[in-house]
């Protein structure tokens, strides 16, 4: 009797321990160096979207390589649910700077993620010229429902808090690493008062195109999110696109996904 409950403690203990982790980066350079380390790996072809399955540690990771943009990361965000029912998404990789505190090779840990580019604008007359301060938020695009079937309108979606902690501790030697906002849209602003103004009225710290679309369908199934980004680049100080540090930012990842 003793030996039954201490096998089936192990084996408790043990699947307790492991965990099934979905990666996502947009594209290959973001997801290349991760794959190249999982064990026992198997490729599965879904559809526009490919996913990698193997073992870290003791960890099932799946690396899937979402392609880029909202619509994608959507997608593939639903797509690796279903098929690998994961117990953590991260969403990882590169993106530009906002803050004026920020470099490229820094890393934003994401407290939360924002879709920027949800916006609408009140009617003008032919001849009044645009203004980036005359637009609001239009949150009903990130509308889902809260766990008693009603509809709620997101202004942001959230990072585990858990999930924060653990990557505030990991170490980091190519930039700092900071808890931050993401913000995302189908867009790559390289116009300095642009990048100003969307800093000053989301406080973002970085923008991408993918993070804010995973984190909303990972709410939406009810799975543990965090949003990891790297500045490749910031217009901020004319610091042009660093390819390297995509391999920086999945080697914080790596060392993250071996610390859960």
């Amino acid at each position: 009797m003793k030996k039954i409950f201490l096998i089936l403690f192990l084996t408790y203990s043990l699947s307790s321990y492991s965990k099934v982790i979905l990666v996502q980066g947009a594209m290959d350079i973001e997801v290349d160096f991760l794959v190249g380390k999982l064990k026992e790996t198997e490729k599965k072809q879904i559809a526009s979207w490919t996913f990698w399955k193997g073992k870290i540690g003791d960890n099932t990771v799946v690396v899937s390589r979402t392609e880029v943009g909202l619509v994608n990361a959507a997608a593939a965000t639903v797509i690796g649910i279903e098929n690998f029912l994961p117990d953590i998404i991260i969403n990882q990789g590169t993106s530009g700077g906002h803050a004026p505190n920020l470099h490229s090779g820094d890393i934003v840990i994401g407290s939360e993620t924002i879709n920027f580019g949800a916006t609408k604008t009140e009617r003008k007359e032919e001849g009044f010229p645009p203004n980036l301060e005359d637009t609001t938020f239009f949150d009903v695009v990130q509308r889902l429902r809260d766990e008693k079937g009603n509809f709620q309108e997101n202004k942001r979606f959230f990072s585990d808090e858990e999930l924060i902690k653990k990557a505030q501790k990991i170490d980091y030697s190519q930039g700092k690493v900071i808890v931050g906002i993401i913000g995302t849209a189908d867009q790559w602003n390289r116009e300095i008062e642009r990048i100003k103004f969307l800093h000053k009225t989301f406080n973002t710290s970085v923008e991408e195109m993918e993070t804010s679309a995973a984190a909303q369908v990972a709410k939406a199934y009810n799975v543990k999110f965090i949003g990891i980004r790297i500045l490749s680049n910031t217009e901020i100080y004319n610091e042009e696109f660093n390819p390297k540090t995509a391999l920086w930012c999945q080697e914080f990842v790596l060392n993250y996904i071996n610390s859960l």
